[in-house]
C-alpha cells in the first residue's frame, strides 16, 4: 500500500499567522491572498531531513558563522541543550560536573539525566560562579565543569578554561540567559568545550521552545547529533560501521521544528540589535541612578560584554533592601523572596531533588550506585556565600530594547525619589 502524506495548506498557516497576534482584518486579507495562490506544500518542508531548504539547516549554518564556531546542533530546549552536551563531553555514570549554586534548576537537572552527580559549588559577587571554588571541588571523577551566565552576566572565562585545561575537564557552557554575550571580545558558549543556549519565550532571541549547541570539536559534535536524533546515524555517512568508539549509542529525540527553525533565523538577525540596545540602556541606567549609601552594583567580569537586560545590585542592609522591594519602586530580585523562604528553583538551597538525593527509581540511580566514589551530602545551609549574596540582591529588570526616551527618563526619577523616600 502507498504511504499516504499528510498535507499543509492554508488553515495550517494561519493558525500559525494567529500565534503572532496579527489583527483579525488583516489575517482575513492574508487569507484571500492565499486562496487565489492556491497554495498546498506537502509534509517535507516541515522536517529537517529530505529537505533542500531546511529553516532549521539554514539557523544552524548562520549561527555558527554569527558565533565563529564550526559545529551548531539546534534541539528542542535549552535543557536538552545541556544533556546533549554532556553525552558530547562522555559525562555519565560515576562521573561528577561541577555547578554553580544560582542557576536554573535545570543546569543540575540536566546533570542527572546524563546520569552523573552534581557538585554544587559557591558564586562570588559577579554573580557567576566562582573560580576559586571549582578548583577546591575537583577531584578524580570530576568530567566536567558548567559555566552559567546568570542573568545575562559573563562567567570568568579564562581563568575557568586554565583550571580545565590543567586538570583535562572538559567546560561547558551554560549560555542560556545570554545568546549574544561577550568575554573579552569573544562570544559566551564559544570559551568552553561546548556551549548551549536556550531559545525559550524568555530568552534573548526566542522561538518559542528551542536550544542550540556550539562545538569545536567534530567527534563532540557527532556524539551531540547522535543523542538528539535517537541514534539515528546522521553522520557523514550514517549506514557506515563505527568509526572511532563512541560514536554509535542509543539516543533521545531532541529535534527542532521547522517552524520553531523558521522563528529562530529571524530573531538571529535581531541579535545585536537587541543587546546593543539593551547594554546602551543599561550603562545609562547605571549612570543616573544614584545608589545610596550600603547599595553598590553587581560588577560584571567584562562589562563590555554584558546583554543588560537586568541591572543587579547589592545591598550591606537586608531590611532596606526588602522595603525598597515593597515601595514598589521598581526593583525586583531575592531580598524579599528570601526573607519569606519563597521557593525559587535558581537556588540550590531549594533543589531538594538533589538534597534528598530524589530519583525517578526505587534504586535511587544515579546518586547511590557503586561508581559513585563520594556521597554529596548537601544541606539548605551547604552554601553560606551564595545565600548571602542572593538574599542581599535586588535589581532593575525590564531594561528592553524598546524602552523610550520618557520610560527610560521616568524608570530612574522613580528609582531614584524612592532611594530618597524610602
Amino acid at each position: 500500500m502507498k504511504q499516504q502524506r499528510v498535507k499543509f495548506g492554508k488553515d495550517e498557516l494561519m493558525e500559525c499567522v494567529d500565534v503572532f497576534n496579527v489583527p483579525k482584518d488583516v489575517q482575513a486579507k492574508f487569507r484571500e491572498m492565499l486562496d487565489q495562490l492556491e497554495q498546498e506544500p506537502d509534509a517535507g518542508k516541515f522536517f529537517r531531513y529530505h529537505n533542500d531548504r531546511s529553516k532549521v539547516v539554514e539557523f544552524e549554518a548562520k549561527f555558527a558563522e554569527k558565533m565563529g564556531v564550526p559545529y551548531v546542533l539546534a534541539v528542542n530546549s535549552g535543557t536538552s541543550a545541556l544533556i546533549a552536551a554532556m553525552i558530547a563531553a562522555g559525562v555519565g555514570p560515576g562521573d561528577e560536573v561541577i555547578v554553580p549554586a544560582y542557576t536554573f534548576f535545570a543546569s543540575v537537572s540536566a546533570i542527572v539525566v546524563a546520569q552523573a552527580v552534581p557538585v554544587i559549588v559557591e558564586i562570588d559577587e559577579s554573580l557567576t560562579i566562582s573560580p576559586e571554588e571549582i578548583e577546591k571541588a575537583i577531584t578524580p571523577q570530576t568530567k566536567a565543569i558548567i559555566a552559567v551566565h546568570m542573568l545575562g552576566l559573563n562567567c570568568k572565562m579564562d581563568k575557568i578554561t586554565e583550571i580545565a585545561r590543567k586538570h583535562n575537564i572538559a567546560v561547558i557552557e551554560d549560555t542560556a540567559q545570554a545568546c549574544g554575550g561577550r568575554y573579552k571580545g569573544e562570544y559566551l558558549g564559544t570559551w568552553g568545550d561546548l556551549g548551549c543556549i536556550s531559545l525559550d519565550a524568555f530568552k534573548v532571541i526566542a522561538c518559542g521552545e528551542g536550544g542550540v549547541v556550539m562545538c569545536k570539536d567534530e567527534f563532540m559534535y557527532i556524539r551531540a547529533q547522535s543523542w538528539h536524533d535517537t541514534a539515528a546515524c546522521w553522520r557523514p555517512n550514517r549506514f557506515a560501521r563505527e568509526r572511532r568508539e563512541g560514536e554509535l549509542f542509543c539516543g533521545e529525540n531532541y529535534r527542532m521544528s521547522e517552524l520553531e527553525g523558521a522563528v529562530a533565523l529571524a530573531q538571529l538577525r535581531k541579535l545585536d540589535w537587541i543587546n546593543d540596545t539593551c547594554r546602551k540602556n543599561w550603562n545609562r541606567i547605571r549612570e543616573e541612578v544614584k545608589l545610596p549609601n550600603g547599595v553598590r552594583w553587581v560588577e560584571p567580569n567584562d562589562p563590555s560584554g554584558v546583554c543588560g537586560y537586568q541591572a543587579p545590585m547589592l545591598f550591606e542592609d537586608q531590611e532596606y533592601a526588602v522595603r525598597l522591594q515593597d515601595a514598589k519602586i521598581g526593583l525586583g530580585g531575592n531580598a524579599r523572596n528570601e526573607t519569606q523562604g519563597v521557593r525559587n528553583w535558581h537556588m540550590a538551597w531549594y533543589w531538594e531533588h538533589i538534597i534528598e538525593k530524589k530519583a525517578s527509581n526505587a534504586a535511587g540511580y544515579p546518586f547511590t550506585i557503586p561508581l559513585v566514589k563520594r556521597q554529596m551530602n548537601y544541606t539548605v545551609d551547604s552554601w553560606p556565600v551564595t545565600k548571602r549574596i542572593i538574599s542581599h540582591m535586588c535589581t532593575i529588570a525590564g531594561i528592553t530594547p524598546f524602552l523610550t526616551e520618557e520610560e527610560i527618563k521616568a524608570k530612574i526619577e522613580k528609582i531614584n525619589n524612592g532611594f530618597k523616600t524610602v
